[in-house]
Formats: C-alpha cells, structure tokens, sequence
C-alpha cells in the first residue's frame, strides 16, 4: 500500500528494521529476509545447518544438564515427601551429606544426551524449515509474513 511504502522510506523505520536497508543488495540470497545484515554473502549448505544444530545441541544439553541437580532433589521428595522436607537447598543438602556430592549428577549423561538430540533438531530444523519457507514465498512476501515464518518454523521444528 501507499501508507506502507511512505513508512518504509523513513528513518524511522530503518532504525527499528536495520536489514531492511540491505534487502535489495540480497535479491538472490535465500533467507535473507529473516537474517541479520552480513558483510559477506551467506551460503546456507550442509555447513550452515549442521553449525545451528550443533549450537542447539550444545545449549540445550547445557543448560538441561545444569538443572540434573535440582531433577534429583524433586525427584526425591516426590518419593519420599517426609524424609525430604526442607526445600530444594536443604534436599540438596540431604543428598550430599548422605550419598555425596555425586549423586546430584544422577542422570546427567542420560539427560545431557537426550536434550543434546532434541536441541540438534530443534535448533537445526528451525533453520532448515525458516530458509525454506523464505525459498517458497519469495524475499518480499516473506519480510512481510516474517512473524509466520518464524512461528510456522518453530512448529514445524518442535
């Protein structure tokens, strides 16, 4: 529309959507609609996917795994709530000081692997399913369904 094309022009809108202003210079570039502005031409092959989901896999199984210990003391007291009844400090005190500091890790790699996996797609789906889509719909109906490629991404990753 009009309207749309004037508020595209300001500064305004260049301020608040900075790659918009390299959209023309990357006509050719699949995904590039829904990426940050690059000095160099990126090239989504087998590398790129495999970067995103190995970064997935990494922060998922990171942060899942950060949480083993507090996945151990919940799992206690949901066994036995009247031995356990001191709150999540006081069950991980409990633990330590009757099976040592080790059993807190109870399931680390199990959970460190499985979140690994589930990241690894997640992560590495959301590109592959984001990039397609753009391919699809063509750069300019794909800046202005950007909210529904990212959704629609994520669903189809999830």
């Amino acid at each position: 529309s009009n309207d749309e094309s004037l508020f595209k022009s300001t500064p305004i809108f260049h301020s608040l959507y900075p790659s918009a202003n390299t959209m023309s210079s990357q006509k050719n570039i699949p995904g590039a609609a829904l990426l940050a502005p690059s000095p160099a031409a990126p090239v989504y092959d087998l590398g790129y996917y495999v970067k995103g989901a190995a970064a997935g896999g990494i922060c998922c199984s990171v942060t899942h795994g950060a949480l083993c210990p507090v996945d151990v003391v919940k799992t206690r007291v949901q066994l036995d709530p009247v031995k356990y009844n001191s709150g999540l400090i006081g069950g991980m005190r409990q633990v330590v000081a009757e099976e040592g500091a080790m059993a807190l890790t109870t399931g680390l790699g199990a959970t460190a692997f499985g979140y690994f996996v589930q990241g690894w797609f997640k992560f590495g789906g959301v590109e592959f399913f984001k990039i397609q889509a753009v391919n699809a719909m063509g750069e300019e109906k794909a800046w202005n369904n950007k909210t529904g490629i990212y959704l629609g991404a994520a669903a189809a990753a999830e």
